[in-house]
This record gives structure tokens, C-alpha cells and sequence, in this order.
């Protein structure tokens, strides 16, 4: 057993047609961004990508029969994330995709599902059924995962886990009340028109397709609220303005057997002027990093904490406009195959 919770999330990309109300963003596309309710126990008040944690259901070998004749169930049998390593399963996969799959749809009515046409595509359809059998099925759903194959079994349709492309896995650092450890995947939808997002007033409270740029300029006017994976992610984004550069980068990862998706843990450190997240590959990260490392407390200053490689958060103690900022410097600028996170103090129309 792992002393964390385990979960799923699913970065939700659209052509930026869905939503022009918010300005002009500098990407063709936008991401679902959605608001937690303030009654929620973690995470009040703050924006994030949709999904949740894993569920026993999740693993139902009912799935990998009921799949089976249509995909290729043996290409979720790889452990090519450090996330599918933790559970006892013939298709981790398989497991962690159903789960974002499954919460994205009791989180906004968006159902991911294979078509005619995607099984031989890099990009989701969007089922579209009548709001009131969508309300009833997200009910019988938030009360009972494992109504999620009742649903699929009836209405004769299948998840879309072929469609979702892992990105990058998340362990919760020391600062937060509850410890998640997350694969985010990303999933890019096919048509433009605009899709009903129906938030579901209990875990969540509102919606909104927004532009990475749009999404970070509205938290930094304190109009957004976001945890340093939304805040790291974002940025991340910003290595790619055109979606069909990022499907194609991601599309040469998926092809390529040697890539894995490494657990990132932050590392906290607490010191007078701010708080630091270091992250893997940062000079000040711990060899010793683990799970149990807490917060550790330091009186040196942020200039004693600079170095020639960072990646890194830092939120400052005091100010006004107390969010986290990205600091990342890199040695090796040629390397192949990285994502380097661009410093959002320069400005996103520089990138």
C-alpha cells in the first residue's frame, strides 16, 4: 500500500473557438479550467484541471473484457509511468485513463468516447446526449463509480482511452493538507463548437475554456486561484502555441518506448523572505528526497538560494500579489526532448 492518495487528471484542450470572451490569447487553443466549490475540504476556491481519485471500480476486470475487441488492450500493459508501478494490475493504462475519464464526466457532463473515426486519431469526441440523461447518470455516478460501466454498457459506447496521452505525474509536496500522487494525461477534442459544461454544484461551481496565457494573466490579477501544478503546467503549455505542435510532440513521445513519465516531488523550503518548491533537477533538490521530507527551514536568503539550474516555485512572504512564480534556468539548452518551463516574469508574448 502507498501512504498517498491515488488519482487521475485530464488536461482538456479545444480549438480557442469554444470561448472568445476573455480577450486575445496567444495559443489556438484553450483548456477547461474548473472552480472548486469553497465547502470542499481540499483545494477551496481554487481553479484546476478536471479529474479525481482513483476508485476500486477503476479496476474492474469488466473493463478490459468489455474493451478488449475494439483496442489494443496490450499497449496499457506498459509501466511506463512510475504512477502504474504502485498497483496490481494487468493494464495500469488502462486504470489511471478510465479514472480521468470517468471524473471528468461526473465533474462537467463531458463524456470522452470512442467514434468511428478515433481509433486511428490523436484527438477525443465528445459524446452528445440529452442533459437529462446526463444529469441522471452523473447522479447514479457520483454516488456509485462503478455505475460508469452500467452507463457505458447500456447507452452502447466506450471510453475513449486510446485518445488520452500521459504528460507528466505529480506527488503531492510536504506544504499540501492532503498528499495526491496524480498522472495528468491530455486530451485534445476534434470539433470547435462550443461544448455544455455542465459544472456540477457540488464539488465544483463553475467552468471556463481559457487560453494558458488568458489563465495565468487572470491569476496574477488574483481573478484565478491555482496550486503549483496548475501554476508549473500552464507554463509548460507555453512551449507550444499551436495544438497540433503539442499532439505532434506528444505523439512522438507515445511512439517512442524509452519515454517514461518520472513522479515529480517538490521539495519545500521555508525561509524568511519566501517560500521555494524545488523540483527534480533543481541544484538545491535533496538526494535524500522522499515522501516523508518536510518542509525544511532555512535563514538563508533568496539570493543564497540562486544557482545556474533551477526549477523551481517561489512565493514571496510579503507583497500584495503573493503567487508562485516559475524559476527555471537550464545548462544545457540543446538537450532533446525536454520541456523547459519558460519564465512567466519575462512575459508570455516573448516565448
Amino acid at each position: 500500500m502507498v501512504p498517498w492518495r491515488q488519482s487521475a487528471s485530464l488536461i482538456l484542450l479545444a480549438n480557442r473557438q469554444v470561448n472568445n470572451s476573455h480577450g486575445k490569447s496567444l495559443f489556438d487553443y484553450s483548456t477547461l479550467l474548473l472552480k472548486r466549490s469553497p465547502k470542499m475540504r481540499f483545494a477551496p476556491d481554487i481553479s484546476a484541471f478536471p479529474g479525481g481519485k482513483l476508485d476500486p471500480c477503476d479496476l474492474s476486470m469488466e473493463w478490459p473484457k468489455y474493451l478488449s475487441s475494439s483496442i489494443n488492450i496490450d499497449r496499457f500493459s506498459k509501466k511506463n509511468a512510475d504512477i502504474y508501478k504502485d498497483i496490481d494490475h494487468p493494464y495500469p493504462g488502462l486504470v489511471f485513463r478510465l479514472c480521468a475519464i470517468r471524473e471528468t464526466f461526473e465533474e462537467t457532463g463531458l463524456l470522452l468516447v470512442k467514434s468511428h473515426t478515433s481509433s486511428n486519431s490523436h484527438y477525443s469526441t465528445i459524446l452528445n446526449l440529452p442533459n437529462n440523461i446526463i444529469e441522471q447518470w452523473r447522479d447514479k455516478i457520483r454516488h456509485d463509480a462503478s455505475q460508469f460501466i452500467v452507463m457505458c454498457k447500456e447507452i452502447q459506447i466506450e471510453p475513449d482511452v486510446n485518445s488520452l496521452f500521459e504528460w507528466c505525474q505529480y506527488l503531492a509536496a510536504a506544504v499540501a493538507k492532503v498528499r495526491f500522487d496524480t498522472i495528468f494525461y491530455i486530451a485534445a477534442l476534434s470539433n470547435t463548437h462550443s461544448y455544455s459544461i455542465a459544472h456540477d454544484d457540488h464539488e465544483t461551481v463553475s467552468a471556463d475554456w481559457l487560453g494558458p496565457d488568458i489563465a495565468m494573466n487572470g491569476y496574477h490579477k488574483n481573478s484565478i486561484n491555482f496550486l503549483p501544478p496548475q501554476v508549473y503546467e500552464l507554463s509548460r503549455l507555453a512551449n507550444f502555441r499551436k495544438l497540433s505542435n503539442l499532439i505532434e510532440y506528444l505523439s512522438k513521445c507515445k511512439n517512442n518506448s524509452e519515454h517514461q513519465i518520472k513522479r515529480m516531488l517538490g521539495v519545500c523550503y521555508k525561509i524568511p523572505e519566501a517560500m521555494i518548491i524545488v523540483m527534480p533537477g533543481d541544484e538545491y533538490y535533496p538526494l535524500d528526497a522522499s515522501f516523508t521530507t518536510p518542509i525544511l527551514s532555512s535563514n538563508k536568503t533568496l539570493k543564497d538560494f540562486d544557482s545556474k539550474i533551477q526549477n523551481r516555485l517561489v512565493m514571496m512572504n510579503k507583497g500584495d500579489n503573493r503567487k508562485w512564480e516559475i524559476h527555471c534556468k537550464d545548462g544545457n539548452e540543446n538537450r532533446e526532448n525536454q520541456l523547459g518551463v519558460k519564465p512567466l516574469t519575462d512575459g508570455w508574448e516573448k516565448l
